[in-house]
């Protein structure tokens, strides 16, 4: 490094630095234009300077062990490579922590690139482009999942490269969203890079360390272009190359999962633009599911799926809203309303409808006594006593639902319903559902199991002290929902720092594991084998806490996600009320089992059925007095074949 400065060009940003980036330079003006030559270059975007960082932000909004958020700010740093202070979309301060000039460059056009781009406003999708007749056309995806693979091999037909793994989408003056020109090349693992027929001696690394190389694009796109459509690249059991057109909802979600660092946008300041941004974007831009086979990688069989489809798909429209009124459907803006807006309503709406149903005189209450007056005078009639099981476990009085459920069973033996029911509460195995419901039957409740005083006193103890001890410190970041996106308007809890996270899960993971290979068979799974047992998180709800309902069915490469496990503890005597757990019978049933959140208990529960967490009654400053869990998944391996 040097005191001569270098100017680049990415995703229309004149950048200038001291430190070798991988990126177009720009000519100096001399050679540009020689009568300019006198003025000197033009004002960069974008100035990286070498000097010394903050090891900490002094405020930080979000964290995690290597960056740090606040408004306007972010702090990257990697060990042994540099640290990275990215201000206003405008400025990167870079410390050196070690690395050669190369991988600091390497790093820089990463997550700290990421932030500047988030700070100015740009949707950041972890994503490839290439620029099809039309517009851009985007490959979205998990880590390994072959985007940049994919766009390579088109660029390898002659298909212009856009970018790479990074694809920043500005709205354009116009009103289309606009897919920026990123980096020149793509970044290939080996077995990838031999499946294109490429050697990889012949190329040179990322960085140092990486198992990576770049090969650089055959064509490039220097313009922004319209985004014409995104394909979401996921692996599937089966043999053939699948696309399916996703619909709304669905596309929001894809594009609030695919958001390349967007736990950034919280600590920035940027979420809730975001969240806006991309409802408008899915209700302009159509989203495909793109399904391939895991292995083997047959990269020509795709590339040659996805060009034709993009021909048979020339006029392919954006998803449909849900249907509503035109005024409902946009908001003074004219951008779409969003699609949750039921799932996001404010936590004294949610408290409000919590007071209409569950409490004193409430819904329920007086659904209860009309049930009972029934059966007063018919005290075996098989209808009221299922409605009135139903009304007892949306109360939470699981006790009083068994025994009406055992009452149904004494009428009607093998009544479906009740048979199902009456297994879940009871601890049974559980029957077979039927192919079909009757009329009076057209959900079905989920099972789940539940266990109280699931640890040792001395295990739990351990737990909640090492929580505790951390205090709200290490809870410092909202939790995230929709595949890692922090929306606070669908969720409010705190989620901790992974440190206190992997101390308790080294206590709990034991108990859990020999708890599954024993229980699962009580779910009609025969196997503990098929999973793996994933840990995801701690949590706490503090009062005014709350998770709208939502469903955690996720496809995460090669794994399926199907069951939650989740841990509930707290102080003693219960120190909240509230932050039950329901499990809905389905998306818009008005039926569920509500389970609270008992000390030292543990509950485990399909990942694809609807749940939510209802607000948590409690003083919202008081870390201690907050309702804690810890959570895990059992993902389903690859090649197994789902139940």
């Amino acid at each position: 490094m040097n005191d001569k400065t270098t100017d680049y060009i990415a995703y229309g940003l004149r950048i200038r630095s001291p430190i070798s980036l991988p990126l177009p330079p720009l000519p100096h003006p001399s050679e540009e234009n020689p009568a300019q030559a006198r003025a000197g270059k033009p004002d960069p975007d974008v100035t990286v300077c070498i000097g010394a960082t903050p090891a900490r932000l002094p405020k930080p909004v979000g964290k995690r062990w290597h960056w740090e958020t606040a408004p306007g700010v972010c702090l990257v740093t990697w060990e042994g490579i540099a640290r990275y202070l990215t201000t206003n979309g405008s400025d990167i301060l870079v410390e050196p922590l070690g690395a050669c000039e190369r991988d600091m460059g390497a790093f820089l056009i990463g997550q700290p690139l990421a932030a500047l781009l988030q700070q100015r406003g740009l949707t950041t999708l972890h994503a490839s482009a290439v620029g099809a007749e039309g517009g851009a056309v985007l490959f979205a995806g998990f880590k390994g999942a072959g985007k940049s693979t994919l766009a390579a091999a088109l660029s390898e037909r002659g298909v212009p490269m856009l970018s790479d793994d990074l694809t920043g989408v500005a709205l354009g003056a116009d009103g289309r969203f606009m897919a920026l020109p990123g980096v020149p090349f793509s970044r290939i693992a080996t077995d990838s890079l031999e499946a294109l027929g490429r050697q990889p001696r012949a190329l040179r690394k990322t960085h140092a360390n990486s198992h990576k190389h770049l090969l650089p694009a055959a064509r490039l796109c220097a313009e922004p272009l319209p985004v014409r459509a995104v394909y979401v690249l996921r692996v599937h059991d089966g043999a053939a190359v699948e696309v399916k057109q996703l619909p709304f909802p669905q596309a929001v979600n894809a594009f609030l999962t695919h958001t390349l660092r967007k736990r950034f946008l919280h600590g920035l300041g940027m979420e809730s633009k975001h969240f806006r941004t991309v409802e408008r974007m899915a209700a302009q831009v159509p989203v495909f599911h793109l399904n391939r086979p895991a292995r083997p990688l047959l990269i020509d069989a795709l590339a040659e799926n996805v060009m034709a489809h993009l021909q048979s798909s020339a006029g392919a429209r954006p998803a449909s809203l849900p249907p509503q009124s035109q005024s409902a459907r946009t908001g003074e803006s004219g951008a779409p309303a969003s699609v949750l807006n039921p799932q996001r309503a404010p936590v004294a709406r949610r408290r409000a409808v919590l007071h209409a149903t569950q409490g004193a005189g409430g819904l329920f209450d007086q659904a209860e006594g009309v049930l009972q007056s029934r059966l007063a005078t018919r005290p075996n009639d098989p209808e009221a006593l299922l409605r009135l099981g139903d009304v007892h476990r949306s109360k939470g009085d699981l006790q009083a639902a068994l025994d009406a459920f055992r009452r149904v069973l004494a009428v009607c033996p093998k009544h479906p319903k009740a048979s199902w029911l009456h297994a879940i509460l009871g601890g049974a195995d559980l029957p077979d559902p039927p192919a079909s419901h009757s009329a009076n039957q057209d959900v079905w409740p989920v099972p789940f199991v539940r266990v109280e005083n699931f640890l040792s006193r001395d295990q739990h103890d351990a737990i909640l002290n090492l929580v505790l001890t951390g205090s709200r410190r290490g809870f410092s970041e909202q939790a995230a929902v929709g595949g890692g996106y922090m929306v606070t308007e669908v969720r409010q809890s705190l989620i901790d720092d992974e440190e206190t996270f992997k101390q308790a899960w080294l206590r709990l993971e034991p108990s859990l594991r020999e708890f599954l290979a024993e229980r699962l068979p009580r779910l009609g799974r025969a196997m503990f084998g098929d999973y793996r047992l994933a840990p995801l998180s701690a949590n706490v709800y503090l009062g005014g806490g709350f998770y709208a309902p939502h469903c955690d069915d996720s496809l995460q490469l090669h794994e399926h996600r199907e069951f939650n496990c989740v841990y509930y503890l707290h102080r003693r005597p219960k120190p909240f009320s509230g932050g039950d757990l329901l499990l809905h019978d389905g998306p818009k049933a008005n039926t569920f089992t509500r389970i609270e959140p008992l000390d030292n208990s543990l509950v485990v529960f399909p990942a694809i059925c609807w749940h939510e967490v209802t607000v948590v009654e409690g003083d919202p400053d008081d870390f201690g007095k907050g309702r804690f869990s810890v959570n895990a998944a059992l993902m389903r391996r690859t090649g197994v074949s789902p139940p």
